[in-house]
C-alpha cells in the first residue's frame, strides 16, 4: 500500500510541480499545488527504502539463480511493454523539447538500460529502475558468493562508508553510478531493517544508525542537480525533515500491524505501483501538453489519471502474471535440460 502512495507521490511531483518548470506539459501546469508538490519527490526515497527491505526479504530461501530469474520476471516484460506503449504515444503526440522516439532507441529498452547503448530513455523515470537493477546485480553477486546474509553487516557498513566517502570527498562519477553512493543510504537502510526487525544485536543498529546518518544527507548530496534542472533551491530546513519522513514512513509500516485491508485488494493496488511509475511522466505530459488548457487541466488531469490507473490494472491482472509464469517456466527448463545434461 505504501509504493502504491509513493508511485502517487512522484505522479503529483511530475504533473504538479515539473511539468511547468520545465515546460514539458506545453506551458499546462498546477501552480496551485506547486508548493506542496515541490516535495513530493520523496516517494523515490520511500521507494529505494522499500526495496532494500523487500529485496532483502526475497532473497531469504533462494539460490542466486532463482534470485536472478525472479527479479527478471518481475522486471522485464512489464518494462519492455509500458516502454512500447511510451514509444508509440510519444511518436504521435510528442512532448516539447523532447526528440521522436525512434526505432533504434525503443528497440534499445530492451535491455532496460538504455544509456548502455547511447541511447535516452523514452521516459524521465526510467534512471530510476536503473538503479534497481544495479541494485539487485550485486545482491545477485555477493548471494552467488554466499555473501550476502552472511556478512551483510561488514557489506553494508563498507556501502555506508564507501557512499559517504564518494559524497563528500572523492566525487567519482563511476563509484556514483556503480554503488549508487547518492541514494545508498535508503538502500541500506532497507536491507538493515529487514534483518533487525528479526534480532537487534548492537553491532546491527550500529549499522542500521549509519544507514539512517547517510540517507538523511541525501537530499543535501541531489539539490545542486534539482537546481541544474529545476533552477530553483528548497529550503534546508524541509531538505531535513523529507529524508527522516521518507525512512519513518517505511519504518512505521514495517513495524506495526498490518492494516485490516483485503491481502487480494492489497496486492492490486501495489500491482498497479510498477506499470504506474514507467507510464505516467512522458506521456503525462504529451497529454497535457495536446489535451491540456488552463481551464480543463483539471479535467485532462483526472481523466489522464483514471486512464493510466485502468491500463495498470490490465497490465497487473493479466499481462505480468502470464509473462511472468511463462519466463519461471522456461527457466525452470532449461535448468532442468542442465542438470540432466551434466
Amino acid at each position: 500500500m505504501l509504493r502504491f502512495v509513493s508511485a502517487m507521490l512522484v505522479v503529483v511531483h511530475h504533473y504538479a510541480f515539473r511539468m511547468q518548470v520545465t515546460g514539458e506539459g506545453g506551458g499546462i501546469g498546477f501552480s496551485e499545488v506547486s508548493d506542496i508538490a515541490i516535495w513530493l519527490d520523496t516517494g523515490l526515497l520511500i521507494f529505494f527504502a522499500i526495496s532494500g527491505y523487500v529485496i532483502t526479504l526475497s532473497s531469504e530461501g533462494r539460490t542466486a539463480l532463482e534470485f536472478a530469474i525472479g527479479r527478471f520476471a518481475r522486471l522485464w516484460p512489464t518494462f519492455v511493454l509500458c516502454a512500447s506503449i511510451t514509444a508509440i504515444v510519444l511518436y504521435n503526440w510528442p512532448v516539447p523539447g523532447l526528440p521522436d522516439p525512434t526505432i533504434k532507441q525503443w528497440l534499445s529498452h530492451a535491455i532496460i538500460n538504455s544509456r548502455l547503448l547511447g541511447q535516452p530513455f523514452l521516459d524521465g523515470a526510467y534512471w530510476t529502475i536503473a538503479y534497481e537493477i544495479i541494485f539487485y546485480g550485486w545482491v545477485f553477486v555477493l548471494m552467488a558468493a554466499g555473501w550476502f546474509h552472511r556478512f551483510w553487516k561488514l557489506i553494508v557498513f563498507l556501502w555506508v562508508l564507501l557512499s559517504a566517502l564518494n559524497e563528500f570527498h572523492i566525487d567519482s562519477e563511476i563509484l556514483r553510478k556503480l554503488l549508487i553512493t547518492e541514494y545508498s543510504g535508503y538502500f541500506a537502510f532497507g536491507m538493515t531493517l529487514y534483518k533487525v526487525r528479526y534480532g537487534a544485536g548492537v553491532s546491527a543498529m550500529s549499522v542500521l544508525v549509519l544507514s539512517i546518518l547517510l540517507a538523511c544527507l541525501t537530499p543535501f548530496f541531489v539539490e545542486p542537480k534539482n537546481f541544474e534542472i529545476y533552477g530553483i533551491y528548497r529550503d534546508n530546513f524541509g531538505l531535513a525533515l523529507i529524508g527522516p519522513i521518507s525512512l519513518v514512513c517505511v519504518a512505521v509500516c514495517v513495524l506495526t500491524p498490518s492494516l485490516s485491508v483485503s491481502p487480494g485488494a492489497a496486492t492490486i493496488v501495489g500491482g498497479l505501483t510498477y506499470p504506474l511509475y514507467l507510464l505516467h511522466q512522458n506521456i503525462g505530459y504529451s497529454v497535457f501538453a495536446r489535451f491540456g488548457a488552463e481551464s480543463g487541466r483539471w479535467s485532462v488531469g483526472a481523466l489522464l489519471l483514471l486512464s493510466l490507473l485502468f491500463i495498470c490494472w490490465l497490465i497487473a491482472r493479466f499481462f505480468e502474471p502470464l509473462s511472468r509464469r511463462f519466463i519461471k517456466r522456461w527457466a525452470s527448463a532449461q535448468t532442468s535440460f542442465g542438470v540432466h545434461e551434466r
